[in-house]
């Protein structure tokens, strides 16, 4: 009797067209799959295991199996009769058996995570992964990792031609949910437990978000409010984003934490401003549609203390307004959008003066650099830009 062709002799996943009345092994989203025609009916029998080389003896086995009965004319149409036994637990990892769709344990390719991603995300992390650009293209990493062992998760991430920050911030992310899996038993361990982190051989700088002179931001503000490069044409003048620009300067939240400001977060009485949301970008675009509320990058509350010059500037924008108002908006109402600021206004702007091709993120940097250089405890820097440790602040500033 003839035995199918191994299928792992033309390719791993490749289809063959048998000759008619044979029985093919076929690999079906990673698992084994008979498929054959008896008497002008056409049948297909899935295996319990991982469609791997060593696994295909199990195929044979019940190919040879059926061809007997169809022999001996004791075919059984109902397939009972050519249903494996499912393997004792200490087995399954012998035979990389694969469980029912419904089974925890049935998570053995690097694919199969990417549902279990988005439930980890949205019900444990609280997070909404098609608008989080870092979760999102996680999972859109782990979906294209199509039928790559669990195992080598670790070889794959080391692969990839990421930034080191890129790397580092996928593989937490990464590290925290198998723990998850492992904790509701929906993979035997996390293989990427012991794996470091990796360091970056060089510091490397952004040269757009080198910090501005205390003189180039006093002639920066000043030529955004007298409108000094803006053209006599422009449906909105430069003037209109004067108090947003002078806010982050002067105070170096995140650009999202600025366009997020409410009116309620304006604490007039006891002077300070409350930095607890945010209003971020998603992989929609940086426009008021595509942003979503969120609390701020590490999770915390800070207060910033609300100098009389401050109070100056937003005393306008939040005059008569209700407390869920946006303290910054567009001319046409709406929230800011910080991309469209820097082509529009930024960059013009900054090209006259000559300093060069600056992001909007410029204005934190300044902030924490003037700050470590007129003597601030470095501590004070790092909680009033909302750093989480002291390591990080001198990093990004020294």
């Amino acid at each position: 009797m003839t035995h199918p062709k191994h299928p792992f002799g033309s390719g791993m996943g490749q289809k063959l067209k048998a000759p008619k009345g044979e029985i093919t092994v076929n690999n079906c989203d990673g698992r084994i799959r008979l498929r054959w025609r008896y008497e002008g009916v056409r049948y297909s029998l899935n295996l319990p295991f991982a469609y791997e080389p060593e696994n295909i003896h199990y195929a044979t086995v019940k190919v040879t199996e059926i061809k007997l009965d169809i022999l001996k004319g004791c075919f059984d149409t109902t397939l009972k009769r050519y249903e494996y036994n499912i393997p004792a637990k200490s087995d399954r990892k012998k035979v990389n058996q694969v469980q029912p769709a419904n089974d925890a344990t049935t998570i053995l390719f690097v694919h199969e995570l990417a549902p279990k991603f988005t439930e980890w995300g949205k019900h444990i992390r609280n997070v909404d992964i098609d608008n989080s650009i870092d979760y999102l293209y996680t999972r859109r990493w782990l979906e294209k990792c199509i039928n790559v062992s669990i195992n080598s998760i670790a070889k794959l991430l080391n692969s990839e031609d990421w930034a080191v920050t890129t790397y580092n911030r996928r593989l937490t992310y990464l590290n925290t949910f198998l723990n998850w899996l492992f904790g509701i038993h929906a993979v035997e361990r996390n293989p990427l437990k012991d794996v470091c982190k990796k360091r970056e051989k060089s510091k490397r700088k952004c040269s757009r978000r080198n910090p501005l002179e205390e003189g180039e931001i006093t002639a920066l503000l000043k030529a955004i409010k007298n409108n000094s490069y803006c053209s006599n044409t422009a449906q909105f003048k430069h003037s209109h984003y004067y108090s947003f620009l002078f806010f982050i300067f002067h105070t170096g939240v995140r650009n999202a934490e600025a366009i997020g400001l409410k009116v309620k977060h304006i604490d007039v009485p006891n002077m300070q401003i409350e930095i607890s949301e945010t209003f971020a970008r998603t992989v929609k675009g940086t426009n008021h549609a595509a942003r979503i509320s969120k609390g701020t990058k590490m999770q915390n509350i800070r207060y910033l203390p609300l100098t009389s010059e401050l109070l100056s500037i937003l005393q306008p924008q939040i005059s008569g307004r209700k407390p869920d108002d946006f303290v910054f908006t567009s001319p046409k109402g709406l929230t800011i959008d910080d991309k469209m600021l820097k082509r529009r206004v930024l960059k013009p702007v900054m090209a006259k003066l000559k300093l060069g091709d600056r992001d909007l993120y410029v204005a934190r940097h300044s902030f924490g650099t003037r700050a470590v250089q007129q003597g601030m405890v470095l501590t004070e820097v790092a909680y009033l830009m909302g750093h989480s440790t002291v390591e990080t602040a001198m990093r990004k500033l020294c």
